[in-house]
């Protein structure tokens, strides 16, 4: 189960430890500024406050592109060199004109390549069709790996779904398949995680009963807090 550590300091910089188990070492930036680093169990503040202190100019310059901006869709141009969220990272996108359609996230950056590179609705078309092969490619792991984490619950969901969805992050139908909105992708793993969580808890208990949060409280004791840190995203 993932635990959270009180918030450090490192260079000016505040942020939150939390630890899993995840095999590496992670660093997100929240739209409000606020820094999470994740991190295996077995990892040691000494090594902990040395990836902070190494990534520190990289947390400063997105923290500050970061700022005051709250991912608001309504800002996106679409544009090349516009930032894009993917993972909980700030990608810039790198787009040039192909006759063959394209999108690669690659360190950083995503690159597209279409036919009309000056046309926002297609770029963004485009994009989108990325992030949900790349959501496609990741949310089963995700989903499986807390299956396996809560193996002693049984839990057996008649399947999964990956789709856009504009009010909601997820859902469980009464048939019991899960249905994650594409736009987690967008975001790091931990909410990913949560929301997965979260749907799975549903085939036990279909409403948001005591039991239900009683559930939810065993299996993701962080819940509270991530849940309003993922209300600071927009979708």
């Amino acid at each position: 189960m993932p635990k959270t550590q009180d918030k450090k300091t490192i260079q000016e910089i505040e942020f939150k430890v939390i630890y899993s188990s995840r095999r590496t070492l992670g660093i997100s930036i929240l739209p409000d500024s606020s820094v999470i680093v994740r991190v295996p169990y077995s990892t040691s503040d000494k090594t902990i406050n040395r990836i902070v202190q190494e990534k520190a100019s990289w947390i400063i310059k997105h923290r500050a592109g970061m700022g005051g901006q709250n991912n608001n869709k309504l800002n996106r141009k679409y544009a090349n060199g516009e930032n894009q969220l993917f993972r909980g990272q700030e990608y810039a996108m790198s787009i040039e004109k192909s006759n063959k359609p394209y999108v690669r996230f690659n360190c950083a950056v995503i690159e597209i390549g279409l036919n009309n590179p000056d046309d926002p609705k297609a770029v963004k078309n485009l994009l989108y069709k990325g992030y949900k092969t790349e959501a496609n490619s990741v949310f089963p792991g995700i989903l499986e790996d807390a299956i396996i984490k809560h193996s002693c619950y049984m839990f057996k969901p008649a399947g999964l779904v990956v789709r856009t969805m504009k009010r909601r992050w997820g859902s469980c139908s009464n048939k019991g398949i899960i249905t994650l909105s594409t736009e987690l992708i967008k975001l790091p793993d931990l909410f990913i995680e949560y929301v997965a969580v979260h749907e799975l808890c549903h085939l036990r208990h279909h409403n948001h009963s005591t039991k239900y949060y009683n559930l939810l409280s065993e299996l993701f004791p962080d819940w509270k807090q991530v849940r309003k840190d993922l209300r600071k995203y927009v979708t």
